[in-house]
């Protein structure tokens, strides 16, 4: 392998590193992860990849074939790892460490989907006598246990009118979302909306605005609109309102602009369906995780946070001249929680003059 297959494995897995001859494969890893166990950075072999979309461009998404010796199954890969895969610098036979991953039941099968790897070992025989799981015993044992989506289906108790009922029968947890996903529908809370822009690319210009969701178990994802589309649902769009999605393009998110808790993110289109919902019953489908404010120097600048604390000072409101020369108002609050420390808010637009 040269200096820059080398680096490119620093800069995208962030480690790289061989093992003793006597390499050891987590036992048992794949079952564990389909029975939803925790099984921290399990190292596995690979044995094959294809790629799902047939294109070699920066957007492909790949299969492998992943091996503990025991079991073998199919994960997905996302579309930054195929330039390793095109150029030979992740090859059949490497032992990785899944150091990021994500296991889903999305109409009665287990994905498995890889968001972070390491490779631990380049050069390796095959390791053990693996055979593809879900057969015999193990599709028995899956088969009689409930989906995870299933059995949260109807926890966000929003009420859903009789028209909607039909559309919306197979909502899931934002979580259980995986791409190339065609048959899917959640149910969540506006927690933000961006304004409408312009935007200029050498492929293509037009509007676009985004929007943000929060389901019943906390999970927050991204929905962007183009075009037509911004403009048929932006004026719908209400945050702090709750909305049913279904259909439309799910894909990895990029974390460059995408700033929210999520791997992934939706585009919607021309056959998407969103509708607004009632208020859920009994408190349910308000989560939100509370960040300590003592916590807040862990978090990156931009990153999406919720806090929860008791105002101990409120600044008179000021008039701040942008660069473009338009006046906004801001007023800034100070509050404390229960580490003790305090932050200061900044509260930007007409409602807080």
């Amino acid at each position: 392998m040269d200096a820059e297959g080398v680096n490119a494995i620093n800069v995208v897995f962030g480690i790289f590193r061989d093992l003793a001859p006597e390499i050891q494969l987590t036992p048992h890893a794949i079952l564990s992860i389909n029975a939803d166990d925790d099984v921290p950075s399990p190292i596995l072999q690979l044995l094959s990849f294809e790629n799902l979309i047939n294109s070699e461009d920066d957007n492909a998404w790949y299969r492998l074939v992943l091996s503990d010796g025991t079991h073998m199954q199919l994960p997905i890969l996302p579309p930054k790892y195929s330039e390793l895969l095109l150029s030979d610098t992740l090859k059949i036979g490497f032992v990785l460490s899944l150091t990021t991953y994500a296991c889903r039941t999305v109409w009665n099968s287990r994905v498995i989907i890889i968001f972070k790897l390491v490779v631990e070992f380049t050069n390796s025989p095959l390791l053990g006598k693996p055979r593809y799981l879900l057969q015999e015993k193990e599709q028995a044992m899956f088969a009689c246990k409930p989906a995870p989506t299933a059995r949260r289906s109807l926890k966000f108790g929003i009420h859903v009118p009789p028209a909607q009922q039909e559309t919306f029968q197979n909502i899931s947890p934002i979580k259980a979302l995986i791409p190339f996903q065609n048959k899917w529908a959640i149910k969540g809370r506006v927690i933000n909306k961006r304004k409408m822009h312009q935007y200029n690319t050498p492929k293509s210009s037009g509007q676009v605005f985004n929007f943000a969701m929060i389901d019943a178990e906390g999970t927050e994802v991204r929905i962007m609109c183009f075009g037509d589309i911004a403009e048929m649902h932006y004026h719908r769009v209400e945050p702090g309102a709750y909305y049913f999605l279904s259909k439309g393009s799910i894909k990895e998110a990029n974390t460059k602009w995408n700033k929210l808790n999520s791997h992934l993110e939706i585009t919607l289109d021309h056959n998407s369906t969103l509708k607004r919902c009632d208020p859920p019953v009994d408190g349910e489908g308000t989560a939100s995780r509370f960040t300590l404010i003592n916590e807040l120097t862990n978090y990156s600048n931009n990153t999406l946070v919720d806090v929860i604390g008791v105002v101990v000072d409120v600044k008179d409101t000021a008039l701040i001249s942008r660069k473009d020369g338009s006046k906004v108002n801001k007023r800034v609050i100070k509050i404390n929680d229960m580490s003790t420390l305090f932050v200061d808010v900044n509260l930007w637009g007409v409602a807080w003059a």
